[in-house]
C-alpha cells in the first residue's frame, strides 16, 4: 500500500519547492504578476496555496515511514479536509474579486 519511499520524498520534495515559496511569498505582500488586478483576492489563493501543500506531507510522510494502513487513511482524510478548505478559499478569492471588480466598473 505505501510504495516506495524514495517517489514519495521526491513528490514531496518537488511540492514543497514549486508550492509552499509562492504562498509565503504571497502572504508575506508580493504580487504575481497576473494577480495584481485582484488585489484583494491575493490573499485567499496563497491561503489556498497552503492548504493544498499541506496535503502534501498528509500524503507523504506516512507512507514514508510504512505507517500502518489506518493511520495512513487517516491522513488521506484529513487531507481531503484541506482540499476542502482550500476550495472556500477559491470561491472566496473569485467572490472577493468579483465585488472589487464590479465596484471598479461602476
Amino acid at each position: 500500500m505505501n510504495g516506495n519511499p524514495l517517489y514519495h520524498g521526491i513528490a514531496l520534495a518537488v511540492g514543497t519547492l514549486l508550492v509552499l515559496p509562492l504562498a509565503l511569498a504571497v502572504l508575506n505582500g508580493w504580487t504575481p504578476r497576473g494577480l495584481r488586478e485582484r488585489r484583494m483576492a491575493v490573499r485567499p489563493y496563497a491561503w489556498a496555496l497552503l492548504c493544498l501543500y499541506a496535503v502534501m506531507p498528509l500524503n507523504a510522510v506516512p507512507r514514508m515511514v510504512d505507517a500502518p494502513s489506518g493511520v495512513v487513511m487517516a491522513c488521506t482524510g484529513l487531507g481531503f479536509g484541506f482540499v476542502v478548505v482550500a476550495a472556500m478559499c477559491f470561491l472566496r478569492a473569485e467572490r472577493a474579486s468579483r465585488r472589487v471588480n464590479s465596484r471598479a466598473k461602476s
